[in-house]
C-alpha cells in the first residue's frame, strides 16, 4: 500500500475489525466508497466490510468490543450495520 494511503487506515474501527478477524478466523475486505474515498484522497462518512462467513456475527463481536449497543441484523440478507463516532 502506497504511504499516501496508509493515513486512512489510522481510523480506530480498524484495530478492532482487524483483532477480530486474527482471533476468531475471520477473512474481511473493505470495499466500497471508502475504497474510492481512499484513492481520492478524500474524506469518507462511511465504511463497508465483506465477510466471508458470519457477517452478522462478525459485526457483533465487533460492536460489543466497540461498546455499541445499536446493532442491526438483517438476517435475510445475512448483513449487519452500526454506527460509530469516535
Amino acid at each position: 500500500m502506497a504511504e499516501s494511503y496508509a493515513h486512512f487506515l489510522k481510523h480506530p474501527i480498524f484495530k478492532v475489525v482487524a483483532e477480530v478477524s486474527r482471533t476468531e478466523g475471520f477473512e474481511v475486505y473493505v470495499i466500497g466508497g471508502f475504497v474510492r474515498d481512499c484513492f481520492l484522497d478524500r474524506p469518507s462518512k462511511d465504511i463497508d466490510i465483506v465477510v466471508v462467513g458470519d457477517g452478522p456475527g462478525f459485526a457483533k463481536q465487533v460492536a460489543q468490543k466497540l461498546r455499541i449497543r445499536n446493532l442491526t441484523v438483517f438476517a435475510r440478507y445475512g448483513t449487519a450495520h452500526f454506527k460509530y463516532k469516535d
